[in-house]
């Protein structure tokens, strides 16, 4: 369909109406003139007869003569009371038939004037005739030729063209003049406020409509870009990866994450292909794969850290139109997995080796194999495993409550001061008989907030550890410090035997030993110590560090907050 412009049609229906005025004018003042021009005709011929008449009745001259030098366009016939032609100044009157019966003849030999319109025998044309009736009984009959509407239109055709030829060269000019001038307030439209706009009336309801649409569209583009905002910004704070994209694989959303994830360039990837972003062939066919409509879900392991792949097809109509792709970090579930299974391999070992040791010793006895003398030894073997076993199941049940973060434990203000004192009291035997010497030295201030049961534990265990894996003649410095008016350092400084850097990441693992450096002193322990005292400054907020190096010592700090949780 072809588009007309509102120029061009200004301009054809300008001409068309000019045209049609032009046409319908012509033929109306044809329709109105042709009548008075008629009339106008008759009333020549009867003038004429008037005076001639008058001529022939007073023979003023001769009538003869008088006809041939008759100067006029109309027909003069003089007829006898017979009808036979005297005279006519158009034929032969000899060779012309007689008029006694014409019409008008008849007419005017009764009445004295008679009138007829007929096509003429002698001449072929459409003819007025009048005739009129003299003195002496003869007939004097004018006639002239009458103009068709045919012959007037024929007549006039040039100048009704060449007025249609000009009136539409004018037209040409006036209609693309007022094509202009009309089109031109219209195109300055301001579409950002139309009702501002001064123009025709008759647009005044477009304008309000097209102010109206403006208002919804600005409307919904102010929607549209909160939803924008609100969703960039929901999937930008989530810590897993995203990635939508559409079934040509053009990006249509992505986080701040994944490009972490992939260690992509931090530019804008909307609209770009996917695989300007994924160079990885398990993530290529995994893409692929998705946009066949099968939903993808594996671990892949990138940069020392493992995620999990869900990749989901989205779907209209039984087609597939995108895909959601989802990075979920499982590096730290994999790793508690793996925690998981070796703690429980580490507590059936340990719990086996005492009850091993129980069930030995119980058979002996239950057997008989061992003398009297020797009961009471095995008896108290039983009861040091038993107590083994139970330090151990009461570690365990610990790590548990820890990790469950149980509600139980009621936070309180508490002294470190008077706890560091009353554990080295408790384990100043242990440091005696081991030869180690036990150095407090504290603050003015060193109130925490915490669970007093858990602070104890922790100190114990870090006195303890220190005084198990020191050197004869060694020492144990146990400080507090002021780091600054928010944090309280407590400090367990031993002089022992150390820890390689190898094994330092691993010493609050559950049940690990530093094998090759401890193996130097024999100890007894659940293997548990240090994993309780990380659980429990984690519980209370605290950041744990600690240094060593082998045959030197070990130093570990606790950074309490004294804030309120």
């Amino acid at each position: 369909m072809i588009n007309m412009s509102m120029k061009q049609k200004i301009f054809n229906y300008m001409c068309f109406l000019v045209s049609m005025a032009v046409i319908c004018t012509f033929i109306l003042t044809l329709t109105l003139c042709y009548p008075l021009f008629f009339e106008h005709t008759k009333q020549e011929v009867k003038d004429e007869a008037t005076y001639l008449t008058y001529v022939f009745n007073h023979h003023l001259t001769d009538p003869k003569e008088l006809l041939k030098d008759a100067q006029t366009q109309t027909r003069i016939t003089w007829i006898d009371s017979e009808g036979n032609v005297i005279f006519d100044n158009s034929a032969e009157p000899d060779k012309m038939e007689n008029h006694l019966l014409r019409q008008e003849v008849q007419i005017a030999q009764k009445v004295g004037a008679g009138e007829s319109y007929r096509i003429s025998t002698t001449l072929g044309t459409n003819t007025y005739y009048y005739a009129v009736r003299l003195d002496d009984n003869s007939v004097l009959r004018l006639s002239r030729n009458n103009v068709s509407a045919y012959d007037m239109v024929q007549e006039a055709l040039p100048i009704l063209l060449a007025m249609m030829l000009l009136i539409y060269l004018t037209s040409l000019l006036a209609a693309r003049r007022m094509a202009r001038n009309i089109i031109a307030p219209i195109n300055s439209i301001n579409l950002e406020h139309p009702i501002m706009n001064d123009l025709y009336e008759e647009l005044n309801p477009m304008l309000i409509r097209l102010e109206n649409q403006n208002e919804q569209i600005h409307q919904q583009m102010k929607t549209l870009k909160n939803q924008q905002r609100e969703f960039t910004m929901i999937i930008n704070n989530i810590e897993e990866g995203l990635i939508l994209i559409n079934h040509s694989y053009k990006i249509l959303a992505i986080n701040h994450s994944v490009l972490n994830i992939l260690n992509a360039e931090k530019i804008d990837y909307i609209d770009k292909n996917l695989f300007t972003l994924i160079n990885n062939e398990t993530l290529y066919q995994a893409a692929q794969n998705v946009m066949r409509g099968e939903r993808q879900e594996f671990y892949l392991p990138l940069d020392k850290k493992t995620y999990q792949i869900i990749a989901s097809p989205v779907t209209k109509h039984n087609t597939v139109k995108g895909a959601l792709i989802l990075f979920v970090d499982i590096t730290e579930k994999r790793m508690a997995e793996k925690m998981r299974q070796e703690f429980s391999a580490n507590v059936s070992h340990e719990l086996k080796t005492p009850l091993t040791s129980i069930s030995g010793f119980a058979e002996l006895l239950q057997n008989n194999m061992v003398r009297p003398n020797d009961i009471p030894l095995f008896a108290g073997k039983i009861y040091k495993e038993a107590q083994r076993l139970i330090s151990l199941i009461q570690d365990i049940i610990k790590l548990s409550q820890l990790d469950e973060k149980n509600s139980t434990f009621m936070k309180e203000p508490l002294n470190l001061s008077a706890i560091c004192k009353q554990i080295i009291l408790r384990l100043n035997d242990k440091a005696l008989t081991k030869q180690v010497k036990l150095i407090f030295k504290e603050v003015p201030t060193s109130e925490i907030i915490g669970v007093r049961q858990l602070i104890e534990e922790l100190i114990y265990n870090l006195i303890e550890n220190a005084i198990k894996y020191n050197k004869a003649n060694g020492s144990v410095f146990i400080s507090l410090l002021n780091e600054d008016k928010n944090h309280l350092i407590l400090e367990v400084k031993d002089t022992g035997i150390g820890i390689a850097s190898d094994d330092l990441p691993h010493v609050f693992e559950r049940f690990y030993r530093a094998d090759k450096s401890r193996s130097q002193i024999n100890v007894e322990g659940t293997g548990l110590g240090l994993a309780i005292v990380k659980h429990i400054a984690e519980f209370h907020h605290a950041n744990l560090t600690i240094q060593s190096k082998p045959n030197e010592g070990t130093c570990i700090r606790i950074h309490f907050s004294l804030k309120s949780d």
